[in-house]
């Protein structure tokens, strides 16, 4: 195929690639969010914006007949980066969810890309090498966003971290992809900041997960009272704004672990204590405070009442709350006092 059929050919399907590539990256877009559930917790693993692009021609061109003749027999077919999109997360762990993610859509059979494995094992020094790069092609025929999309069609994906990408925007295209031999000193250079990164991702894995575990019984709490506050006051515009219930939870964690969750709702569906949720409503109705619109009012409740004296070694708020929660449960003292 000479240039000018390679240019004719490709500027037909250039629309089908940029179809196809925008399918790819909104289904595993969408994926990413069905998994991770809410909001916050995808934009805690997607840093940048997913992005998909797809070569102009004289870059197409540039590959096939300037910077990589002679390499393919077949340029057009074996050159499968025409469409490509990028996923950049946080950390490197965070990769395991997006490769699982693209190795079990049914809408596409996928490879590891050759390219950057054989690129890759050329040079060890590449910090990225624990990034994954895939080649989906579409398992049939179809039809996206008015464009027919044929089977078999490539789109290159690539998972990043944060880190690999920094490293990946600056060292490829000036070493690894360049013409320019770069000196040994630059080399030293990018393989220092390979290595700090590296270890830096290493470290940050390590912190997140001591993290989670720390949090795994704030989590427990924080899923109960919201649950009960559902049930219990599901007629009030209550605020579900978890930063709050998290500040007061993890200021309790003492006493919390000395009690437990099924104690919490056994506490509440006792027939004597089911007036605490009109109580609520009433604070709410006199404009009593923000804090009895938070879900967390229905434990400072159970605590007040399971720990009466203990509680005001740990209250993390004004004393005029806990006042009026004593006084709902006609206990004393009278903590706004002392």
């Amino acid at each position: 195929m000479n240039q000018a059929d390679f240019i004719a050919l490709y500027e037909s399907e250039r629309p089908m690639y940029q179809a196809w590539a925008d399918f790819v990256k909104e289904t595993i877009n969408g994926s990413i969010k069905g998994r991770l559930k809410t909001q916050a917790a995808y934009y805690e693993c997607v840093k940048i914006p997913p992005t998909g692009r797809v070569k102009t021609v004289d870059s197409l061109v540039a590959k096939a007949f300037i910077r990589k003749r002679g390499r393919y027999r077949d340029p057009y077919r074996e050159i499968t980066d025409k469409a490509g999109i990028r996923f950049v997360v946080l950390l490197t762990e965070q990769l395991d969810l997006l490769s699982n993610i693209v190795e079990s859509s049914d809408a596409w059979s996928y490879s590891k890309d050759k390219e950057f494995d054989e690129w890759k094992d050329d040079d060890p020094r590449m910090f990225d090498y624990q990034s994954v790069h895939y080649i989906v092609k579409a398992a049939n025929d179809f039809q996206y966003q008015g464009v027919d999309v044929k089977a078999g069609t490539p789109c290159e994906v690539q998972l990043r971290t944060l880190l690999q990408h920094a490293y990946a925007e600056l060292a490829h295209d000036t070493i690894y992809k360049g013409n320019i031999k770069a000196s040994p000193e630059v080399h030293r250079c990018f393989a220092k900041s390979m290595a700090l990164m590296e270890t830096t991702d290493d470290l940050l894995c390590n912190a997140k997960r001591a993290l989670e575990e720390a949090s795994i019984d704030v989590k427990r709490w924080l899923e109960a009272v919201n649950e009960e506050s559902e049930v219990r006051l599901s007629d009030c515009e209550m605020l579900y704004e978890n930063k709050n219930s998290e500040l007061f939870i993890d200021a309790l964690r003492e006493l919390l672990a000395r009690t437990s969750v099924e104690a919490f709702q056994t506490f509440l569906d006792e027939p004597e204590n089911l007036f605490i949720a009109e109580r609520i409503k009433g604070h709410i109705g006199a404009e009593a405070g923000i804090e009895f619109k938070s879900p967390f009012i229905l434990l400072v409740y159970f605590l007040s009442y399971r720990f009466t004296i203990a509680i005001k070694n740990h209250w993390p708020f004004d004393f005029v709350l806990l006042q009026r929660v004593f006084n709902d449960l006609g206990l004393a003292p009278n903590w706004a006092e002392t």
